[in-house]
């Protein structure tokens, strides 16, 4: 049984036929030729707008099975089920733009679609020690993507390079979000070597939703230490010096970021020197994502002005009591404080909550003093960068080619 769409497209096909015939028979010989022009002409544009008001609604119908806004899309149910049925329903979508979406493998890791390696992007590398394992940190681990939440899906391109999808923007949800992003994180501001934000390399808008294009990088600095990774403390310090510059970058834009935990950074490789027990020729670089809950505040607002209080809520917190992060000391005071310093806590406390030591300790002393209890205490990004930067450099690399101590 022909579907209602195809049975209009039949009855329109033998209309025209009908009339072409009669057309020909009462017409004379030298009209013939320029009314079937004209009339060749007029099928075009009416099979045309009969297409595209098809897709048109082919489409709007996928937007009315979507979530209506970020926290649903975010916890759409209480089954995984309920998760892939979203990007399964929004397939179409992305494979009309030339991109296509990892399938779900297990649980919350997806997986290439395919057999096929990854292109080289630039941005995501293994260490030669690992590229012939399948385990963790090899080129077969570049393969898979563990999420948090599904408003990320990984996709591969036409020509084999694979990126993040993220939802940005649903309806009126997420566009301070977005203007962050298009500020620091696209041309020309990506350019510059002391921004670290990851690039967000496209996006595209699909009914009141808008995606962010990211490419996909090697590895999480969470893996850095006290996981699988044989880093060693210069190895570490190297992370910790651009992720200063990460934050220096942002704060002298006006943006404080919220969430600096080491996982909201990510880094092209693990060096693993502890491995091979030499000095690495080339460092990976250092990228920060996720603004989700980032504030910017005018170029005129006071220095003296640029406050905040209590949680930085917003993205998967969206109420005090759904907030799981570390607290920093200020954010239970209920008086306003600086977030720039917060963002310098956050980055500290990713070290010293698992009692990072380098045995250092001008080093030690730096980490420290990241998270010491009073904001007006501490240093800024800029600072910090510099006083550590100073330090490290005056130490011969062949004394960093040690283990940090961890105590977890």
């Amino acid at each position: 049984m022909l579907s209602v769409a195809r049975e209009r497209e039949v009855i329109l096909r033998h209309s025209v036929s009908i009339f072409l015939v009669m057309t020909i028979q009462i017409m004379p010989s030298a009209m013939i030729g320029t009314i079937c022009a004209s009339i060749m002409v007029a099928i075009y544009y009416v099979y045309w707008w009969y297409h595209e008001r098809k897709k048109l609604y082919e489409l709007r119908c996928i937007r009315q099975k979507l979530p209506s806004d970020l926290d649903t899309w975010r916890v759409p149910g209480r089954t995984r089920d309920d998760e892939e049925r979203i990007w399964e329903t929004l397939d179409p979508v992305f494979r009309d733009r030339g991109l296509t979406l990892w399938p779900n493998s297990f649980g919350c890791t997806l997986k290439t679609p395919g057999t096929a390696y990854p292109t080289s992007s630039g941005f995501a590398y293994v260490t030669p020690n690992r590229s012939i394992l399948k385990g963790i940190g090899s080129v077969y681990h570049l393969m898979c993507f563990d999420y948090t939440n599904p408003l990320t899906r990984m996709a591969r391109t036409p020509d084999g390079h694979d990126v993040a999808v993220r939802v940005i923007v649903i309806k009126n949800e997420g566009h301070e979000h977005l203007k962050i992003l298009r500020k620091i994180a696209t041309t020309p501001r990506s350019l510059l070597s002391t921004n670290h934000t990851l690039p967000m390399i496209a996006e595209f808008g699909y009914e009141d939703i808008i995606f962010g294009i990211f490419p996909r990088v090697g590895s999480s600095m969470k893996e850095a230490f006290g996981y699988w990774a044989k880093n060693s403390i210069g190895d570490v310090m190297d992370m910790l010096l651009q992720a200063l510059e990460a934050l220096a970058f942002i704060h002298d834009m006006n943006i404080a970021h919220r969430d600096a935990f080491h996982d909201n950074f990510l880094v092209q490789w693990q060096p693993e020197s502890m491995h091979s027990m030499t000095i690495p020729t080339s460092r990976p670089r250092v990228y920060l994502i996720d603004f989700e809950v980032a504030v910017e505040y005018p170029e005129e607002c006071p220095l003296a002005e640029r406050l905040t209080t209590g949680y930085p809520l917003g993205g998967s917190f969206l109420e005090p009591a759904m907030y799981s992060r570390p607290l920093a000391p200020e954010m239970t005071t209920n008086k306003p404080y600086c977030p720039f310093k917060l963002d310098v806590w956050q980055l500290g406390y990713s070290f010293t909550s698992v009692e990072f030591k380098t045995t250092i300790t001008d080093i030690d002393t730096i980490l420290h003093d990241m998270v010491h209890a009073q904001p007006t205490a501490r240093k800024s990004a800029g600072e910090t960068l510099a006083i550590l930067k100073n330090v490290i450099h005056n130490i011969p690399p062949t004394s960093l080619l040690i283990c940090p101590s961890i105590i977890e």
